[in-house]
């Protein structure tokens, strides 16, 4: 996607990356990922980006409303606002969908962008039409950097439970804490599980993790797009 209309109207008196960031809630490495072109801009943060540099997208970014939610499937939009995926299905209007998929908060601490589930309810998602009538299905705001361009600080990312972990995906890794207290939390690629050890990976820096499987109390899958979208 051509970002030179986001360079120029960054280049006007008292717009900055930084600021840019920070209306976004991402970091800054994430709107220089962004202008060069190796990161995606997100449906969802193309309000919050036009109210910042105070200037119109191009017309291919809006939907027929204007900075509509139901386009942030990235999928044509019909009539009633549902969504045709070109694939003989059609997904329902996105403000349709039901806000009621828990946001877990985490604790930020440790070292390697660890984190840990602090027991609480930050907010609601709208449940993604894949997961309509799945149980204990949550959500989380990504942590770090260590998993960059594929997940950036702040984005969210959803995990059913019931959905088994298997080499090659994406995985939340919750390990043991002590006297009771919460574990420390990794988001990493599996690679392979063995009787004793879960060997991961991560992308920034690349470098392979293994950990003793007495260590790891769950491993949580991070769904994907087609999976979130019931494709």
């Amino acid at each position: 996607m051509d970002m030179d209309w986001i360079k120029r109207a960054l280049a006007q008196p008292g717009k900055s990356q930084r600021g840019l960031a920070t209306a976004l809630g991402i970091d800054p490495s994430g709107v220089s990922r962004l202008l060069a072109g190796s990161r995606e801009l997100k449906a969802s943060e193309l309000k919050a980006l036009v109210d910042y540099l105070g200037v119109k997208p191009p017309t291919q970014m809006l939907g027929p409303d204007g900075l509509s939610e139901p386009a942030a499937y990235g999928s044509p939009v019909l009539g009633g606002g549902e969504l045709d995926t070109g694939a003989g299905k059609v997904l329902p209007a996105v403000a349709t969908l039901d806000k009621d998929v828990e946001v877990r908060g985490v604790a930020v601490g440790g070292e390697d962008a660890g984190f840990a589930f602090n027991g609480e309810v930050i907010d609601y998602a709208r449940r993604p039409p894949g997961l309509i009538g799945s149980r204990n299905v949550f959500a989380i705001y990504v942590v770090g950097e260590s998993m960059a361009p594929r997940y950036d600080e702040g984005d969210m990312v959803f995990v059913h439970p019931g959905r088994p972990p298997r080499p090659g995906c994406d995985v939340i890794v919750e390990l043991h804490g002590k006297d009771g207290e919460p574990g420390a939390c990794y988001i990493k690629r599996l690679q392979r599980r063995t009787p004793t050890r879960l060997v991961l990976s991560q992308f920034n820096p690349a470098r392979e993790i293994v950990l003793p499987l007495q260590k790891v109390r769950n491993v949580y899958r991070i769904l994907t797009a087609a999976e979130l979208l019931g494709l």
